[in-house]
């Protein structure tokens, strides 16, 4: 329990000045194609004489669109097409080990069209003989479907096809038994989320703090369950990231997708709370040149402009890059807190050859805000205390956050059997958080506040090395994964007390008082340092391409060591654990998968008993029954899920001695999650709901027992749907709106609920591009977020609560080519 403070490519257009509607297929950021295999004569399509590559396919027969869509993703080819050649065109499908070239002629039997290799990454489909320009080469405009990992794995819209976080390969979503979501490359492009949190606003299961806590910090609950601890289920690349909560929040324009893991999920990414994982995906290098630049200007003085550049680096497709960058200066709606942030992230891939990449990745991001300590609830529910107040000191307190990361992500295979991959990544923050801590509310509206003052830095070390083998024994095709990952973890965080005086009056505060700081460490500052290392193992397998069993297993050990700055004593623990999951999905021909999973999650617990005893890791046991629907070919899928899942050994405090504590507490959260995303002609459409009937069970202390953990509500609900008036006649013109729905809830030790809330967003877009030719690219766009200024809270705890954010109004130019 928490008590802490807390590439559009080309234009549409062009192709509707063309008889010839065009549909793209394009796979970015595929590791399994390169240039050998892709060779072609420019004659009609055959292939390279050198050596060509093997892929493992598994297309059943259905409409052509949606088979070139698994072609795509499974080759990392560009399929570009007439969308009328290809429309009531039907795929006889492909299984086995073929190159290619060999797979696409077996896709393409019967149906009457022939191909060519433009380029070494790029197939034209054609009817007939080829036209085009004098060279023999066709030139199209493309409409880009996204087809790739960067949607999740052959995605359309908000329709992902593929994730990885499930299981550490790529797997079809359909075939995860497991909650999984995939926050996509679209949506965070049409919602423009200003944190994590706010791109998780549509999932389900997930609750979050106020916005002005997420500016800092990305503290999520999953299921009933914190996923922000030291333990960390908040990871970049399938890694884990930070080693404090409050080292910097992830800058969601640097991502490609998110993936949002729900449950017990230690057998792949060892210690962690049995909430699950968001596994943020970061932008990489594209085969196809990208090129966008925004202009933003909103709701408090808000100006941000950002960029973001990609493509290959000369002519042989062997290397290729990314460039994201971001420059913003804003206000908040609190006085006196800025919002101001430079991010920059570089990465360069090198694939010399089709079975060999290597992507290095690094990022700095600097933020310059405040803290905004809690505060408690009887006075925000009251409304003593304006939701613009600042109740710091405008020259004291700070939030100053630099960090850095440099890694690289390297994927090998060796043959039609083995494939190796191993990443890396070092972590570094370094933070000065100064802030003025809510005291009492007098009668006479001034407010009593205390110091903070702290200085922290922080570093991580991880690497995760896996080798990948597929072979089949009789009816059985195994997906073997083994590897073992490692994270090194450092936390140094020196904290100061000290005196100010009272805010004279809440309602027209004068500021002006210098904080004197004492010069010792108090409160919880320490030196922290760990080491994990785990060992798994994973076999997916398919039996007569039906039943999918999944069996991980993991072995976990951790030394960590903490010494107090304010005791000089030092705690050193050393934990081992064993965890595994079994899991079990049935397939359809209809596109229906039900499934059944069992997972188990641990995480270590520093401190000791009263009797000195080393505190034993908490344990997470959870039962997952769901079913998933996709139609073969169709840009649906419906997921739901129903789930019991329980903590044991938690902390609670020690009857005989209330200084001390004793792990006799017990959290189950059981619930249903239901969700749709759809693409329905020009709609895109997300829908979610969850029953989370989270409760402390077991606790010592009267008050805390029966009550739902920190921030947990048991009904929310969001929709969000956007629309395309091209059909209407208002080309190039887009709408969207959302609602998100939150119940009141529970605090736990406080007799009254935190009340709930409903959030109306709203979007509308413009394509210039619709105007004319000059105008192919631009594309302007407004964003509103909390649209009729609903006045609201969240809480973690009685005294831990937060306004959430007024109404905020972004417009955005962009420009792409």
């Amino acid at each position: 329990m928490r008590k802490g403070p807390g590439g559009r490519q080309q234009s549409a257009a062009s192709s509707r000045r063309t008889p010839l509607v065009v549909g793209a297929l394009v796979v970015a950021l595929a590791v399994s194609m390169g240039s050998p295999d892709a060779q072609a004569q420019q004659d009609g399509g055959a292939p390279s004489a050198q050596q060509p590559g093997v892929h493992r396919f598994d297309i059943a027969a259905q409409p052509l669109t949606s088979a070139l869509v698994q072609f795509s993703t499974t080759t990392g080819l560009q399929v570009f097409y007439g969308a009328a050649i290809a429309r009531d065109l039907t795929s006889p499908g492909v299984a086995g080990s073929f190159t290619p070239v060999e797979a696409l002629r077996r896709l393409l039997a019967g149906t009457g069209l022939s191909y060519r290799f433009t380029n070494p990454t790029t197939v034209t489909l054609q009817a007939g003989p080829q036209t085009g320009s004098a060279d023999g080469t066709t030139t199209l405009a493309p409409v880009t479907v996204d087809g790739s990992r960067g949607t999740g794995g052959g995605g359309q819209g908000y329709v992902a096809r593929q994730g990885t976080s499930g299981t550490k390969t790529d797997t079809p979503l359909i075939e995860t038994p497991q909650s999984l979501s995939v926050v996509t490359r679209d949506q965070l492009r049409t919602t423009k989320p200003a944190s994590v949190a706010d791109a998780l606003a549509y999932v389900p299961g997930v609750s979050t703090q106020s916005p002005a806590f997420s500016r800092m910090a990305d503290d999520l609950m999953i299921r009933g369950f914190n996923v922000a601890t030291g333990n960390f289920g908040i990871l970049l690349d399938g890694m884990k990231l930070q080693s404090n909560v409050y080292d910097g929040a992830i800058e969601p324009y640097g991502l490609d997708r998110i993936e949002v893991l729900r449950g017990a999920s230690s057998t792949l990414y060892g210690q962690l709370g049995p909430g699950g994982v968001v596994n943020a995906i970061s932008k990489r290098p594209t085969a196809t040149p990208l090129h966008e630049v925004n202009v933003e200007y909103g709701s408090y003085d808000r100006k941000q402009v950002s960029a973001d550049f990609g493509g290959p680096i000369g002519s042989d497709g062997k290397w290729s890059y990314r460039l994201t960058g971001l420059w913003r200066d804003a206000d908040n709606w609190v006085r006196h807190v800025p919002d101001d942030k430079r991010f920059i992230a570089p990465a360069l891939t090198f694939k010399p050859s089709e079975s060999t990449s290597l992507t290095v990745l690094a990022s700095l991001q600097q933020v310059r805000t405040k803290f905004a300590p809690p505060m408690p609830y009887a006075d925000l529910r009251n409304g003593r205390v304006p939701r613009d107040l600042f109740i710091g000191e405008p020259g004291y307190d700070r939030y100053e956050s630099d960090v850095y990361t440099a890694g690289y992500l390297f994927e090998h295979r060796f043959n039609d059997t083995f494939k190796l991959r191993h990443s890396a990544r070092y972590f570094h923050a370094d933070a000065r958080w100064d802030y003025l801590m809510y005291g009492a509310l007098r009668a006479d509206g001034s407010l009593t506040r205390s110091v903070s003052d702290r200085r922290e830095k922080s570093t991580g070390l991880t690497t995760d090395t896996s080798l990948e083998s597929t072979f089949s024994t009789g009816p059985l095709h195994h997906t073997l994964l083994s590897g073992i990952d490692v994270y090194r973890r450092t936390y140094n965080s020196h904290r100061y007390r000290g005196t100010v005086a009272p805010l004279n009056n809440v309602n027209n505060p004068v500021y002006g008082r210098t904080p004197p700081v004492v010069n010792f460490n108090q409160d919880r500052g320490s030196d922290n340092t760990s080491l994990q290392v785990g060992f798994y193992v994973q076999d997916q397998i398919k039996v007569f391409d039906r039943w999918i069993l999944l069996l991980g297993g993991r072995f976990d050990w951790n030394d960590s060591e903490s010494k107090s700055y304010l005791t000089r004593n030092t705690t050193r623990q050393k934990d081992q654990a064993v965890t595994g999951r079994a899991g079990l999905v049935y397939l359809f021909d209809s596109g229906i998968a039900p499934y059944a999973s069992v997972s188990q999650s641990f995480a270590p617990t520093l401190g000791t008993t009263r009797n000195g005893d080393a505190f034993k890791p908490t344990k997470g046991l959870q039962y997952e029954i769901g079913v998933r629907y996709q139609p073969p070919g169709s840009t649906l899928l419906l997921s739901g899920a129903v789930y019991d899942l329980t903590q044991t050994n938690v902390t609670t405090v020690d009857p005989a001695d209330p200084t001390f504590l004793v792990q006799t507490g017990k959290v189950r959260s059981r619930g249903v999650e239901l969700e749709a995303r759809a693409k329905l002609g020009n709609v895109n459409l997300i829908a979610a709901y969850s029953y989370t009937d989270a409760r402390i069970i077991k606790s010592n202390e009267p008050n805390m027992r029966g009550h739902a953990p920190d921030l947990v509500s048991p009904h929310t609900f969001s929709l969000w749907a956007d629309y395309t008036l091209d059909d209407l006649g208002l080309k190039g013109l887009k709408v969207g709106a959302g609602v998100r729905y939150v119940s009141a809830a529970n605090i736990a030790g406080y007799p009254n609920n935190v009340p709930g809330r409903t959030l109306i967003d709203a979007l509308v877009s413009y394509d210039l591009g619709a105007l004319g030719p000059r105008l192919d690219g631009v594309s302007l766009a407004i964003n509103a977020r909390n649209l009729f200024d609903k006045k609201y809270m969240t809480c973690a705890g009685a005294d831990g609560c937060r306004y959430g954010d007024p109404r905020t109004v972004g417009a955005t130019l962009s420009y792409r080519w």
